[in-house]
This record gives C-alpha cells, structure tokens and sequence, in this order.
C-alpha cells in the first residue's frame, strides 16, 4: 500500500507556493525495510552549538519526530560546539555514520562559510541531505540599553563589542562585513559556545550586544523584549520583520548598488533559518523517511502548541526547497564572493 505525503514549501523569499512531493512507502517490503531499521535504534541529533536557539529548536524537534518516524526509535541531542559551527558539520560529513541514525542542525551559514573559504570547513553543503527548516532566520543587529550606540549611526562613531562563537558564524561574518561595507566601528570577541552564552555576556557588560535573531531573543529572554533591555540597530534581511517594523535593513542603508550586493549576500541564508539535515549517501528510503516525519511533526499539533508556550516562532519549510535555497548561495557570482571576502580580511 502507498501512502502519500504532502510537503508545504516556502521558495524564495518573497512568495509561497505548493510543491507535492509523493513519497513512496510502497510495499511490505520497503515499508518494512525502514519501520524496521528503526525499531529499537537510536538517533542523535548533533547540533553545532551548546545551548540558544538552535539547542532550543533542536530539542523541541526532537521530542516529537519520534513518533511520525517509522519504528519510533529514540531520538536524543548532542552539543558539539566549536569552529563558528564547522566542528559538528565536518564531522556529520565525514565520520557520523550515514545510516539515517546521525542529523545535524547546523548554524544559518553554514553554505556561506563553505563559500567564503573559512579554513575549518571540511563539508560541501550542497551534499548534505536537507530534511527540513522549522523556521527562517532573518538576522538583526542587537546591542543592551545602556550600549555606547542608540542607533546605526552611532555605531559609526563608538566602539560597539559583539559576541561571537568564531569566525565561521554570522555573528562574526555580519558584523564584520559591515564594517567594511558600512563603515561601523563593531569590535567581534569571539570564543562564545552557544546564544546563550553570548546573550550573558550582554547582560553582564562583557559586551556590548550579537548579531542574532528577533525570534531568538523572543524564545531565550523574552522579559528583554517586555522590558525594553535591547535596542535593535538594523535588521541582516531581505525585507523588514513584522515584528520591529521600525528597524531598517542593512540593505536600506546602503548607499550605492555595489554595497547592497555584498549585502544582499548576507541575507541568502536566512531561509536556511533553523534546519535539520543528513549527511550524504544515507539510503534512499530512509532520507524519504525522514522527510516525511519532518513533514508530519510541524503540522503536529501538539508541536505547535508547546512551540508556543515557549515563545517559539514556527514558519516550516520542506528539505527540498532547503536545497534550493542552498544551492542558490553556493552559487554566487565570484565577483560578490570577491567583495565579501576582501571585507572579512580588512576587518
């Protein structure tokens, strides 16, 4: 008997549309083949961070892809910090066993470090197997109320210190792109494992603020959006965010075409957001699995309704248009590789 799964894609990021992908269960024999693979197996998810957003989302996963994956095996999460998030990539590449029982969350540049030539990267991400986004992640440039920089333009005048994991991670990439392309004053300290980790070092004076995400924030502290405790200083996105409609863009900012080029750059992994994914070479039948229970578990109400208890923005989209939207960043034009490039090396 076949049964037939229906993926909602979100391609782009100006419009939606339908895409149907059949997945083919068919047979005792194929139906069988992966309900019994999995029985009794157990699947990590390694995520690239310790703790924060990606930890948060990646637990929540978690708890309820089990019981849409045929054979409901266990399914746990495992920390594996380090490199701007190239450590846990390069080794769901190259060492995790590619039997379905190794997935990887991975950080939003994770394709755009492989691009840019960052030294720790032993992956190409356009070999992994994409499973799934739960959600995009349009960046924003954050700092604490009582930072030296109310606004963009103060930030071109003060000295602004911004937490970073390392330099593969966009809380090291935006931060310094702009630098050069903006002529801001952002100082990256980097060496922080996780959000979280960074979002203590705000609070406590150690930094000033990080680059990161609205729904981040929204999930992790969200008595600083209540209370007023972090300004936002430009949105690292295609458009503005409906929820600080006020914060322009980086790209609003820019002054001339060949600014917002390299700019546009930093937006393309936004709709890689918060995703799930497989290393290469995993059978057929069990990535058409996976998917598919990807798939089940964002409609699941009970998904969605602990999402938001927790203050969790949810807005899905299928692993194939993952892909898309992955393959489209590795292909950018040389020149804007070239530009961004020569802006992470001025610093």
């Amino acid at each position: 008997m076949c049964r037939r799964i229906m993926y909602r894609s979100r391609i782009g990021a100006l419009f939606s549309v339908g895409l149907s992908v059949s997945v083919a269960l068919c047979g005792p024999a194929a139906g069988e083949s992966v309900s019994d693979f999995y029985k009794g197996e157990t699947i990590t998810v390694h995520v690239s961070v310790s703790s924060g957003a990606y930890d948060l989302y990646a637990r929540h996963l978690a708890r309820h892809i089990s019981r849409h994956i045929p054979g409901n095996p266990t399914v746990i999460v495992q920390g594996m910090p380090g490199a701007g998030g190239a450590k846990a990539a390069n080794y769901v590449y190259t060492v995790a066993p590619k039997d379905g029982t190794a997935l990887l969350v991975p950080l939003k540049p994770v394709a755009m470090a492989q691009v840019l030539g960052t030294a720790a990267v032993r992956y190409d991400a356009s070999k992994f197997n994409w499973i799934g986004s739960m959600v995009d992640a349009p960046g924003v440039l954050t700092v604490w109320h009582t930072a030296p920089a109310n606004s963009f333009a103060d930030v071109r005048k003060h000295e602004t210190l911004m937490a970073s994991s390392g330099v593969g991670a966009e809380t090291y990439i935006f931060p310094t792109v702009i630098n050069h392309v903006l002529g801001t004053k952002f100082r990256v300290i980097t060496g922080y494992s996780g959000m979280s980790k960074m979002l203590l070092a705000v609070e406590s004076g150690e930094v000033h603020g990080v680059s990161t995400v609205y729904g981040s924030l929204k999930g992790l502290r969200p008595e600083w959006l209540k209370e007023s405790k972090v300004r936002f200083l430009a949105q690292v996105a295609a458009k503005r965010a409906p929820q600080i409609p006020d914060v322009p863009t980086v790209l609003e900012l820019a002054e001339n075409e060949e600014q917002r080029e390299v700019l546009r750059f930093l937006t393309l992994s936004d709709n890689i957001g918060r995703s799930i994914l497989a290393p290469p070479e995993v059978p057929a039948d069990r990535l058409a699995a996976l998917r598919a229970a990807f798939d089940a578990t964002v409609e699941d109400p009970q998904y969605q309704k602990e999402a938001a208890e927790r203050n969790m923005d949810l807005n899905p989209t299928a692993g194939l248009a993952v892909q898309k939207d992955v393959n489209e960043l590795i292909s950018t034009p040389q020149r804007v590789l070239d530009r961004v490039k020569a802006a992470l090396k001025a610093k």
